[in-house]
């Protein structure tokens, strides 16, 4: 934006033609044209079109307005460079001029101007009372161009620097204060050697556990090393080590030789308790250079590159200071240019219980070792979710495997960390990704869920509507593309049921009954009451990324599959089957939603954001998404249903649960609905579901599991609800299922 003062100019104009040239610079020889005397006017032209052009970041067009001499001595590349360089270290994302005044002497014109930089790092950079000048040529005006033109004193010789000060980064802890992740912390370094070690095995189960990591991992990292080779494994935290000094010296032999126990400057983890939360920090990558060098980030720095650490970079880094300073080539500093002052990082306090997640990813590990005869070895991973259905606190969010976030922070002393995140990302079991909030399944049985509610408050069906359940339903008479359908429990039947039963048993001929009425009513039914109860919609999730999934719906299915969307579809999707995709935390806040009497919350990650000894910055909320607008009733009876799983002598997790109630005789009933979904062609092991509420009469929490490619829901996920549940209310553990290094049964759903 340019001001120009047309009457000032005019009165100068006046004044000049008076003076004659005043300025005592002879013009013989110079290249400069003493005749015709040009105009001031003209002059002021000159400078606004190469301060537009500086605006427009069009350094060509502003080195064809500088004079010869100033071209011999930069080249249009160094000319460029100069100013890339200058407008780079200031962050500069605009910039806007404003001429103030304009003085002609005879040849040569005095310009001042201001000048004010959008930037980055440093905000709004202000630099007032600059100088152009311009001389008469041949050509017309030129600007006498100096290096001094991109700052004042930033003459040949000198150079920019950036001094930085960057706040020590902010810690990442649990609902309790317990640290997730934290900087400058004090690591106990554990070093071993095979060849002292009494017991491979149990050194290996040890270290794993005090590591949170994966028993197979470590034993490969034990393969790497020749006996008398002493080799570091891990890090663990001092409280831990302290706990457990004994242990280590007994199985391991590892003694105060073999310790290294040091405060240094780098990001450490709890371990692998919450990798796919807690995320990890990483060197800054080529995509990134551009953004965080705006934000005055050095090149070396380490950034949030997944989970918390990402989505609360900004928070657990603070504000870096710095200034942009001109310095002299003796080191002296001739002028600070910018500068802003730093702002303390932040602590990101997480809905996480830490001992809670730790004892579920405890419960897979030793779940898929104990499995290791039957179900283990085709299951690739499972993801567990506990949430408190009357905020959406998400109190546990397992993704297993799991994975060590240090491998990625290149100041901690893991043994080959690039081999390791190499073998990471090729692992079939696809660890680094976090199964909770984007592992798409299909839910099975838990859909009935919703079907369920579907049925009732549609009021296509009521409570009491009972149905035969047999072995084989026939549905050609009804449309269906197929001439029968068999029920999980084939060839026995479950006999008359109401919707109460229906559930309960999970009877899949009451449901396709129910399919071909909610289909007939209305194609959309179904489909909109699974939107309307959160699958295959965002959850509203803020704090780590999520996938949607999907729910067929006469819309967009026949575009997305070649299929037409039939009652057979519905036939389908009412037992949970088809191309429903859902991710765990969906089903856990659908669980929630029927254990609350109807409230999806948003499910929070985060409870607070808070720096020590000051008010939070940030603090949670429960926050409603939406509202079920069911009658009462039909909570109560998906509750009783539920309830009834656990509890009824043909409840489908009932033999799961009746020696569990002997053993703990709790004060409260689990309610909970089985699933086995199929994925895949003949002799692919299925999805296993089980979701959750505790207590029953007064809910707490709810509970979703999902174990891929294994065996049934209530065979395998069931088990597992049931650790999570003992851990949750501190009750000792009980043993896991027979049937885990037997062979599947089938038993129930």
């Amino acid at each position: 934006m340019f001001k120009r003062f047309i009457s000032f100019m005019v009165l100068l104009l006046l004044l000049v033609a008076c003076s004659g040239d005043s300025d005592g610079i002879g013009l013989s020889g110079s290249g400069l044209d003493p005749s015709p005397q040009l105009t001031l006017d003209e002059a002021v032209q000159v400078a606004t079109t190469f301060l537009e052009a500086w605006e427009n970041e069009d350094y060509e067009a502003m080195y064809s307005l500088i004079m010869p001499n100033s071209q011999a001595a930069y080249s249009l590349d160094d000319f460029t460079a100069e100013y890339g360089e200058a407008m780079t270290q200031l962050t500069t994302s605009s910039l806007e001029t404003e001429t103030t005044n304009a003085l002609q002497q005879g040849t040569t014109v005095q310009i001042n101007y201001n000048v004010t930089f959008q930037t980055g790092f440093f905000g709004e950079v202000v630099d007032n009372g600059r100088t152009m000048r311009l001389r008469q040529t041949s050509d017309g005006w030129r600007v006498a161009w100096m290096r001094t033109d991109i700052f004042a004193e930033y003459a040949p010789g000198t150079y920019l620097q950036v001094n930085r000060t960057q706040p020590r980064r902010g810690n990442i802890l649990d609902r309790n204060g317990n640290v997730l992740a934290n900087q400058d912390g004090i690591a106990v370094m554990i070093r071993v050697a095979k060849q002292d070690i009494p017991n491979d095995s149990a050194c290996i189960e040890l270290l794993a556990d005090l590591m949170n990591r994966d028993y197979g991992e470590v034993e490969e990292q034990f393969a790497q090393y020749n006996p008398d080779t002493i080799f570091p494994v891990g890090e663990i935290d001092p409280e831990t080590f302290q706990a457990n000094q004994n242990a280590l010296l007994q199985v391991c032999d590892v003694g105060d030789d073999d310790l290294d126990t040091s405060q240094r400057p780098t990001r450490r983890y709890f371990g692998s308790v919450a990798p796919h939360i807690v995320g990890y920090v990483g060197r800054i990558q080529p995509e990134q250079t551009a953004y965080y060098q705006s934000l005055g980030y050095p090149d070396s720095a380490l950034v949030g590159q997944e989970g918390i650490e990402r989505s609360y970079e900004s928070y657990l880094a603070g504000t870096i200071g710095g200034e942009l300073v001109i310095v002299a080539n003796t080191g002296e500093a001739l002028r600070t240019i910018a500068s802003v002052d730093s702002e303390p990082a932040q602590n990101v306090y997480l809905t996480i219980d830490r001992d809670l997640q730790g004892a579920v990813v405890d419960a897979f590990q030793e779940a898929y070792t104990v499995a290791s005869p039957t179900w283990g070895p085709t299951s690739p991973g499972a993801a567990a979710v506990v949430m408190d259905v009357n905020t959406g606190e998400v109190l546990a969010a397992v993704s297993y495997p799991g994975y060590d976030p240090g491998l990625f922070n290149p100041d901690t002393p893991i043994p080959n960390p690039g081999t390791r995140i190499l073998e990471l990302n090729s692992d079939p079991r696809t660890p680094l990704l976090n199964r909770v909030t984007r592992g798409l399944y299909a839910p099975g049985s838990v859909f009935k869920i919703i079907s369920m509610a579907a049925g009732l408050d549609s009021g296509v069906y009521e409570i009491g509507t009972s149905y035969f359940c047999e072995g084989i339903w026939y549905g050609a008479a009804y449309g269906d593309g197929v001439d029968f359908r068999t029920d999980w429990i084939h060839p026995g039947s479950h006999g008359w049921l109401d919707f109460i039963g229906g559930l309960t048993n999970s009877c899949d001929p009451y449901f396709w009954q129910l399919g071909v009425n909610l289909y007939n009513t209305d194609p959309y039914l179904l489909p909109d009451y699974a939107s309307l109860m959160g699958l295959g919609v965002s959850t509203g999730l803020t704090d780590l990324p999520e996938d949607i999934g999907y729910i067929p719906n006469p819309d967009d299915y026949q575009q997305r599959t070649n299929f037409p969307f039939t009652i057979g579809t519905t036939l389908n999707l009412v037992i949970g089957q088809d191309q429903i995709l859902a991710t765990p935390l969906q089903i856990a806040r659908m669980t929630a939603a029927i254990a609350n009497g109807g409230t999806l919350y948003q499910p929070q990650f985060v409870s607070k954001v808070q720096l020590l000894n000051e008010p939070p910055v940030y603090q949670s909320q429960p926050t409603p998404i939406s509202v079920l607008d069911f009658d009462p009733e039909v909570f109560a009876a998906i509750q009783t249903s539920m309830c009834d799983v656990t509890l009824a002598p043909t409840g489908t997790a009932r033999y799961i649960f009746e020696p569990w109630y002997s053993f703990q005789n709790p004060p409260f009933v689990v309610c909970g609905k089985t699933g086995t979904a199929q994925t895949g062609g003949e002799g692919v092991p299925p999805q296993a579901w089980f979701v959750a509420f505790v207590p029953g009469d007064n809910p707490e929490i709810a509970i979703a599991v999902i174990v891929e490619n294994s065996c049934e829901g209530s065979e395998v996920a069931a088990p597992l609800t049931r650790r999570i549940i003992e851990d949750y209310y501190g009750m000792p553990h009980s043993s896991w299922p027979e049937l885990w290094t037997n062979g599947c049964q089938d038993l129930g759903e």
